[in-house]
């Protein structure tokens, strides 16, 4: 789809999708050009590209972009127009199309460590974003999730009831993160951390990417399904706090699946009652999949080192009767799997057959349950810092399989 290569000197090549963005391109750009250090010094435009796909647009979106680049020359600029059919005109097809075309340019300079990332049309990074990618990527990991903020003072029409289910909800997920941190942590992704992993700010390395087989080609929710092909190949994803970006919280968006879907769902939701998972069923999710890691790491490492014949059979037992397994086909999901994330995998489709798990999706008001991952939070807290026996310790870990039942290994809110 381009005829040069990127400089030699290119880690991170920026992909932006875009469909009648004329009214919001400046501004992306824009922050894209004035990109610094977190000095405040610019930092090398030569280390970064941008690459802009037109998708069936019908307003000046593409002419917008070309303009601009004779109002930043030093900004490697790359402008791409396609008119799709109708049955690929939608947002996957399009990012699926710019991000494999990052993809083969990096491919000619050498992919080692280098970087694809991914924003959206009716975004501006802040300014250190390039920046604090790189810093993130320079400890190792294969991906990060940045934070996505919404510009709450242009979204007049977003009235309090959904913001405050909004709110909620986020919550939900940020006090489900940080309970996740205490109780299964992962070194590449300690806190603080958050849970998004979403086109407008997402990015991996190029490698890796090559490695899960690209972004899917699907009409809705293909940052999701990137995500789950990247936890499926156990790569080290980063939810980073400090790479940031701030977009539009329109209700009416370009995409299904996005946030404008989901602020008119909240709109919806805000006259109901909205309803999660059971704040006690998550953090016994979280203790299984815990013992479940080092149950599978321990036989990949080439045998049960810590864990002896004994212990592994009895673990192996219990675990089978929280997750409604039998003990002979859990052994053998867990002796078989390549990867934690497809043992995960493999293990949440055959729960999701047992219709039980459907009739409990919707267990806890919300409210109650951010109340209780607070309160059990502070907890985790007192214990770590009173030396008292870890919430997460062994024995815990077996009393929890041992009291509670039917524990699926996937989320029941998300």
């Amino acid at each position: 789809m381009t005829s040069t290569s990127p400089l030699q000197d290119c880690r991170v090549c920026v992909i932006v999708p875009v469909r009648n963005e004329a009214g919001h391109l400046p501004a992306m750009i824009e922050a894209i050009a004035h990109q610094v250090n977190e000095q405040g010094q610019p930092i090398n435009p030569n280390s970064y590209e941008l690459l802009v796909l037109a998708n069936n647009c019908s307003d000046d979106s593409a002419a917008i972009a070309r303009s601009l680049s004779k109002t930043y020359p030093a900004l490697q600029l790359h402008v791409l127009e396609v008119n799709l059919p109708p049955a690929q005109a939608h947002v996957g097809k399009a990012r699926q199309m710019v991000m494999n075309e990052a993809y083969r340019r990096l491919s000619t300079i050498g992919l080692d460590r280098r970087i694809i990332a991914s924003t959206d049309g009716d975004t501006e990074v802040s300014p250190t974003w390039i920046s604090t990618l790189l810093k993130e990527f320079d400890k190792g990991v294969d991906a990060v999730g940045g934070r996505i903020l919404t510009q709450r003072a242009a979204a007049v029409e977003i009235n309090q009831d959904i913001s405050l289910h909004y709110l909620r909800r986020l919550a939900h997920r940020y006090l489900t993160s940080q309970i996740e941190a205490f109780l299964d942590p992962q070194p590449h992704d300690c806190w603080p951390r958050h849970f998004q992993y979403y086109g407008a700010n997402m990015s991996v390395l190029a490698e890796m990417y090559g490695r899960v087989g690209g972004l899917p080609c699907v009409r809705e929710e293909e940052d999701v399904a990137l995500y789950r092909q990247l936890q499926q190949a156990d790569a080290k994803i980063r939810h980073s706090i400090d790479v940031r970006v701030v977009t539009s919280a329109r209700r009416t968006g370009r995409a299904t699946g996005g946030l404008a879907e989901l602020l008119e769902e909240l709109a919806q939701a805000s006259r109901q009652h909205y309803r999660v998972e059971s704040p006690q069923l998550t953090e016994a999710r979280i203790l299984v999949r815990r013992q479940l890691r080092q149950i599978w790491a321990a036989l990949q490492g080439g045998g049960l080192h810590g864990l002896t014949i004994r212990t592994y059979g009895y673990n192996a037992k219990l675990l089978a009767k929280s997750l409604g397994l039998s003990e002979a086909r859990l052994r053998q999901e867990i002796e078989a799997a390549p990867t934690f994330g497809l043992l995960v995998e493999a293990i949440s489709a055959k729960q999701k057959q047992n219709s039980n798990y459907a009739t409990s999706r919707a267990a806890t008001e919300i409210s109650f349950a951010n109340m209780h991952l607070r309160q059990r939070l502070q907890v985790l807290r007192q214990h770590r810092t009173g030396g008292q026996t870890p919430l997460w310790a062994p024995q815990v870990i077996l009393e929890t399989l041992q009291q509670v039942q039917s524990i699926p290994i996937f989320s029941l809110t998300d």
